[in-house]
């Protein structure tokens, strides 16, 4: 269908996405942007790119090492060394650092359109679904403890939100992941109260939400449990579509403080999470979840019309040019072709709409659509198809 394709003197988990798959992506992220700042979320762009002096502040240089691309020496600490980010969170951080805050001003959620970089080893490449630079739809929210399960409950709604209006959710579990106190090869930061709190805390909000979850043992990020949503793919494999999790470490290594009501200095909650997870899995699993028959409103073509004779050129590219003047994507294929191969190469391209236009439509003001599922839909008024497309996207059907 030609969304993406991969090249080998690129490198491995380094796909280039074709202008489909990059229009669907972008579909995506404008929809979750504006569905974030719905939800009172500000947006936020920060580097690519960091010193080490930022990631042993988080703790990533110890713990993430081996999983980061260098550049340069990270043993000569006599020159500048620095690391393409594996994730967000020390970035947006300093958004909250700018200058003081007070707890009226909290919570503050905060979103980005996230490129990251992961030095994934070379078995674990996939397609779309795992790669060594991708984009997420990463947020932190920095709240007061008394805001955790009110801003937890937002974040799972959103995430929930987002995967029933794209048709994931029916298809993913939930998994509680914890720490393993043994704590093998130093992969966790903090103490074992501290870690016991957060758990404690986390799964009383799963049950209060009445969330149904299964036990990760190990999987926690090193900084805190987290609420992994699992979707399961066609041969039952399953992979972590978008995460919640809870943050009781990383403002204090920041002093990430704000002043109460009596003012004194507190220490925020963090909660890090997505709301779509990586955008370039996603439109992996889309494509699978609809055998790349991508509903209406996020398909990169959404109608086509297919001229009969060569007079109702002109009258398509009018036609066209009043859809497009409403936001929708159109195409006119013109070729001196038959109609039936016309048809046939639009249902294979698995376009939503096609509209087959003949001398009598232009007589009649008419086209003549076909839905690629539901077939000849019969000669209306053009006006009248414009309202059904109107309607099935406005709508995110799932059609």
């Amino acid at each position: 269908l030609e969304y993406f394709t991969t090249v080998d003197y690129i490198g491995q988990g380094l796909p280039i996405l074709l202008p489909k798959g990059a229009r669907v992506i972008q579909l995506l992220q404008r929809w979750v942007e504006d569905t974030e700042q719905k939800r009172g979320y500000l947006l936020t762009k920060t580097p690519l790119m960091a010193k080490r002096d930022l990631y042993r502040i988080s703790g990533h240089w110890d713990h993430y090492l081996d999983g980061m691309f260098i550049l340069g020496d990270p043993h000569d600490e006599t020159k500048e060394c620095f690391a393409l980010r594996p994730m967000t969170c020390p970035f947006q951080y300093q958004v909250f650092l700018n200058r003081q805050r007070s707890y009226r001003e909290l919570p503050m959620r905060l979103g980005e359109t996230s490129t990251l970089f992961r030095n994934e080893d070379s078995g674990e490449m996939h397609g779309l679904i795992r790669v060594r630079q991708f984009t997420i739809s990463e947020g932190h929210l920095i709240l007061r403890p008394d805001q955790l399960e009110e801003e937890f409950k937002g974040c799972l709604d959103l995430a929930k939100y987002c995967l029933e209006t794209v048709g994931m959710l029916d298809k993913c579990t939930f998994r509680f992941s914890q720490w393993d106190p043994a704590n093998p090869n130093n992969k966790y930061e903090g103490t074992a109260e501290q870690w016991n709190e957060a758990q404690r805390v986390m799964g009383q909000i799963l049950d209060d939400l009445g969330v149904n979850y299964e036990i990760g043992f190990d999987e926690a990020a090193f900084y805190g449990p987290k609420l992994d949503i699992q979707f399961h793919n066609v041969f039952g494999k399953e992979d972590t579509i978008v995460t919640i999790q809870i943050d009781m470490l990383l403002a204090e290594k920041f002093g990430m403080y704000y002043v109460d009501e009596n003012g004194q200095k507190k220490l925020p909650y963090i909660i890090h999470r997505t709301s779509l997870g990586c955008y370039e899995r996603t439109l992996a699993y889309l494509i699978e979840t609809y055998a790349g028959a991508l509903p209406t409103w996020m398909a990169p073509e959404q109608v086509r019309f297919l001229p009969v004779t060569e007079r109702a050129v002109d009258y398509c590219y009018d036609l066209a040019r009043k859809l497009e003047e409403n936001g929708y994507r159109v195409s006119v294929d013109a070729r001196n072709e038959k109609i039936g191969k016309k048809i046939r190469e639009g249902q294979m391209e698995k376009v939503p709409y096609m509209l087959v236009v003949g001398d009598r439509d232009m007589e009649n003001g008419t086209v003549s659509p076909r839905h690629r599922a539901k077939g000849d839909l019969g000669a209306m008024p053009f006006e009248q198809f414009a309202a059904i497309l109107k309607e099935v996207v406005a709508s995110k059907a799932k059609e």
